[in-house]
């Protein structure tokens, strides 16, 4: 199971920031006052502390060349700091921070420690100069090699991007669709105030679960937080518990009031109340979530709504002309936000899935290579220890052929099958899957998963794309070994419980290779034809 990062997982080491970075003046610093032209679709920086330092956007200067993006500025006098993923014009006073590995994460990373060293400059004796600001240390995260740990910045600033992607996104998708059905067209429909009481056929509070008491499994444990649709975790508890199902779970505290429809079985702690009714489908259960969700407007953690407050609530739904709640319209209003206002998203969301499944899907997660992988070490075969013209595959440190540099009659220890074998010299970083037997020379690791039930072609392959991402940090001169190799950090897509998901590794690979496939039949029957 992969572990959440931590800032202590790594050594820390002073580095001097100009020996460090190239920091220098942009090159063509404009005056507001020379600004021609009009608005446009070129950022122009100033020593501005917000938006990015983005002041506004100009037209192209002719007398003027654009700085290159993927650099940080910073604005010394104001102490600004800020990442630029686009290619931009400059103000006066702005200094560029350029350096090979640096990317929007690892970047992101590094600013919060460029911001505490300029707070040591003031307007008084110690002012802000280029110089000074090449003369300061940085303490940053470092490798193996003492050497800046770039992968593990960007791996950590990713982490932190998806904890707070979690808890925002479900807050403004409820958002979304409360002012959907606030602002739809409802206003034909007549509406009544109903108790809560009225409205649901069960409504139960779940049962105290202590941490100490959970059993490991796969039962949603349902808590009063507000991301993940409630889930605090998973647990195997079927005694002294509740367990329900197809309703709405609402938070009688923690993050009180808000809601979520369950559809699949769950635990409720005691912060959860059920509120189930029988003979409405998932659909009637979305369109009140935003009403009910509107309760966490009037209580708090220090106002939690108890069995009794409950019972006194009460909802505004639409009704029929004999004023019952109109549960059939709620149904068929929620399908056509699902159809008509979903359409659009849900098309970008399938080709952007798509995508991610050629790189990496659902949620992504940074693994070290020595806690998922067994690593093994190849064996030196010269040349002219070699029996040329043998049936085995001999496996070098190549970027062609699989990898394949000879066929030979040998044998030795790294004989091997069904593994990843990866370049650490050489062609540094290049890995090919050998399901047939092999040898392979000590420029080759032997990789496969340690979960002996996950090494298959497809899961294999897809790894071989995730190590493939790293390639571009090493080189002839600086090796993929053995020590790097296991505290190398790998984005893979997750389960619920942090572990690799495997299966949906396989599902990628097959995707991917059923429509190369179909591509290259296609073409071929269409040449036959003609």
């Amino acid at each position: 199971m992969s572990k959440k990062l931590k800032l202590t997982d790594r050594e820390w080491r002073e580095f001097v920031f100009g020996d460090l970075f190239d920091i220098s003046s942009t090159s063509s610093s404009i005056d507001k006052k020379r600004l021609t032209g009009t608005l446009g679709n070129n950022p122009y920086i100033t020593r501005s502390e917000n938006n990015n330092g983005i002041d506004s956007f100009i037209d192209k200067q002719v007398c003027y060349s654009m700085d290159e993006a993927n650099v940080i500025t910073i604005g010394l006098d104001t102490q600004t700091v800020f990442y630029q993923s686009f290619p931009f014009y400059t103000g006066q006073n702005i200094q560029v921070v350029r350096h090979p590995h640096l990317n929007k994460y690892n970047a992101l990373f590094v600013i919060r420690l460029i911001k505490i060293l300029v707070q040591k400059f003031s307007w008084g004796s110690y002012g802000a100069t280029l110089t000074r600001l090449k003369r300061g240390k940085l303490f940053l995260p470092i490798d193996a090699d003492h050497l800046p740990d770039w992968a593990f910045m960007e791996a950590y600033m990713k982490q932190v991007e998806n904890e707070l992607l979690s808890e925002v996104l479900p807050k403004l998708e409820a958002q979304l669709l409360e002012h959907f059905i606030t602002l739809g067209a409802l206003d034909d429909r007549e509406w009544k105030e109903f108790y809560i009481s009225d409205v649901f056929t069960r409504i139960q509070r779940g049962k105290r679960l202590k941490k100490d008491d959970h059993i490991e499994g796969t039962t949603p444990y349902v808590s009063s937080t507000a991301a993940n649709n409630g889930i605090d975790g998973f647990v195997g508890n079927k005694e002294k518990v509740r367990i329900f199902s197809n309703c709405i779970s609402l938070a009688n505290s923690g993050s009180v009031g808000i809601a979520f429809f369950q559809e699949f079985e769950f635990v409720a702690s005691d912060h959860v109340t059920s509120l189930h009714k029988k003979g409405i489908d998932e659909y009637a259960y979305l369109f009140m979530l935003p009403i009910i969700s509107r309760l966490s407007e009037k209580y708090s953690f220090n106002r939690e709504i108890n069995d009794l407050r409950i019972s006194r609530e009460r909802l505004m739904l639409p009704i029929q002309t004999d004023g019952t709640p109109d549960w059939e319209f709620m149904s068929a209003f929620m399908k056509k936000v699902e159809q008509e206002t979903l359409s659009d998203a849900l098309r970008y969301f399938k080709l952007k899935k798509y995508k991610q499944m050629l790189t990496g899907g659902g949620k992504m997660t940074p693994f070290f290579m020595e806690d998922i992988l067994y690593i093994a070490n190849g064996v030196r075969l010269t040349k002219a220890d070699m029996t040329i013209g043998g049936n085995r595959p001999f496996v070098g440190a190549s970027e062609v052929c699989n990898g394949v540099t000879e066929f030979v009659d040998n044998i030795n220890a790294s004989i091997d099958k069904e593994v990843l074998g990866v370049n650490y010299n050489g062609s540094v970083g290049f890995s090919f899957y050998h399901p047939y037997e092999a040898l392979f020379s000590d420029d080759v690791k032997r990789v496969r998963w340690k979960d002996e039930n996950a090494n298959n072609k497809y899961t294999l392959l897809y790894l071989s794309t995730a190590i493939a991402q790293q390639r571009s940090k090493y080189a002839y001169g600086y090796k993929f070994n053995a020590q790097r190799m296991k505290r190398q950090i790998i984005m893979l897509p997750s389960q619920a419980d942090g572990s690799p998901d495997y299966a949906y590794m396989e599902q990628t690979m097959r995707v991917v290779e059923y429509n190369v496939l179909k591509t290259y039949l296609n073409r071929v029957n269409k040449t036959e034809n003609e």
